[in-house]
């Protein structure tokens, strides 16, 4: 399928980088790909990715062992070692390890993740064996030009500090300071972060003040992930925000639970491709997630649903906040208790806790709102 044109560039024309969402080759999907083989996996990826100088992904779990995982996370959360050369072959040069699950299983599934990257010739950001490695960018060269890339995750008790693995975290000030850093080395400055919520289709006040600082700071691209779903984009002079890439191979039915909420919505994928400039333009190839969470094409008629609901979407950032505390914060409440039921059922008490340990007082009045329009449409 024809990418469909979003945005149109203006001025000198730069790179074309094409973007990936989540990457997740676990549960079904990895029985599948190791009966079928893993290019199979992205084979529907692969010719967007083709067509572009440089391809980006998330790598949402680490490559490691089973016995590897740690107490409390899922046994299906670590990735069989054949995905990364296989994202590379499908055209991806550029992986971000800052997210949530990058120490799913310790320092040494960080560390082969790290390597088996590097085999694959894979350029990685954003997770290392301390916060200074965690910080350091990936730098290549395309179409001429110095692409830089930063990426960030949401701190979650797995980022990197002074002598300790994990995620480089997205903290304002330490962001701030990376992007001074790297801005004159760069003619392309990307920074890929891990952030929001899930399942929703607004992002949250606090990722909205967290766009406006990268933007403020020079960021060329900025490309999000982990909501699970697609979100809008918004350009803003030179600087370009996809606020969430969705998920571009990955098996939702795996791990602890399955959620409810946005089923439809969770299924739908795509590839990004930026063309990079003045005013970078923005195409967008749309995908669906089969059963077992593999990338395929839709037909027409669901291709120009997805284009019109990215296209409302970014035209509802406008009213984000609002719409955010209207519309999103309900279904985010939503998932959260569906997911405390689950593990009340199964008497999973150190979820539970973990659950209600992540309440902060900035929630709390959109926790209100959300009880409140649930109450009344009750």
């Amino acid at each position: 399928m024809a990418s469909m044109i979003l945005l149109e560039s203006r001025g000198t024309p730069g790179p074309r980088l094409a973007a990936l969402g989540d990457v997740g080759v676990i549960g079904a999907a990895r029985a599948r790909a190791r009966r079928e083989g893993y290019d199979a996996v992205f084979a529907a990826l692969a010719p967007a990715l083709g067509r572009a100088d440089l391809g980006f992904a998330n790598l949402e779990f680490p490559v490691a062992d089973e016995a590897w995982v740690r107490p409390g996370r899922s046994r299906e959360f670590r990735h069989d070692p054949e995905v990364v050369p296989a994202l590379a072959r499908a055209g991806v040069r550029l992986l971000s390890l800052a997210n949530n699950h990058v120490m799913d299983c310790g320092p040494r599934g960080l560390r082969r993740t790290l390597e088996a990257c590097a085999a694959a010739g894979v350029a990685t950001a954003g997770a290392g064996a301390d916060l200074a490695a965690a910080r350091a960018p990936a730098r290549l060269t395309a179409a001429g030009r110095r692409v830089v890339l930063l990426a960030y995750g949401t701190p979650s008790g797995q980022q990197a500090r002074a002598g300790a693995a994990g995620h480089a975290p997205l903290e304002p000030e330490l962001v701030r300071a990376d992007l001074a850093r790297w801005r004159a080395e760069a003619d392309v400055l990307a920074v890929s972060v891990h952030w929001g919520s899930m399942y929703v289709d607004y992002p949250p006040p606090r990722v909205l003040e967290l766009a406006a600082t990268l933007a403020g700071g020079g960021a060329d691209l900025v490309l999000g992930h982990h909501p699970h779903v697609l979100q809008g984009f918004r350009r803003d002079g030179r600087c370009l925000t996809l606020f969430s890439l969705g998920d571009a191979a990955f098996n939702c039915r795996a791990g602890d639970f399955e959620a409810g909420v946005a089923a439809a919505t969770r299924l739908e994928s795509g590839v990004f491709t930026i063309a990079l400039a003045e005013a970078p333009g923005l195409g967008f190839e749309p995908l669906l997630l089969d059963h077992d969470g593999w990338p395929t094409a839709p037909d027409a008629a669901r291709a120009a649903a997805q284009r019109a609901r990215l296209e409302a979407l970014s035209a509802g950032l406008s009213e984000a906040r609002a719409r955010f505390a209207a519309e999103s914060a309900p279904r985010l409440l939503r998932y959260e208790l569906e997911s405390l039921g689950h593990h009340l059922r199964r008497g999973r008490l150190d979820r539970v806790v973990r659950l209600l340990g992540g309440i902060r007082p900035r929630h709390l009045p959109l926790l209100w709102q959300a009880l409140r329009r649930i109450g009344r449409t009750a």
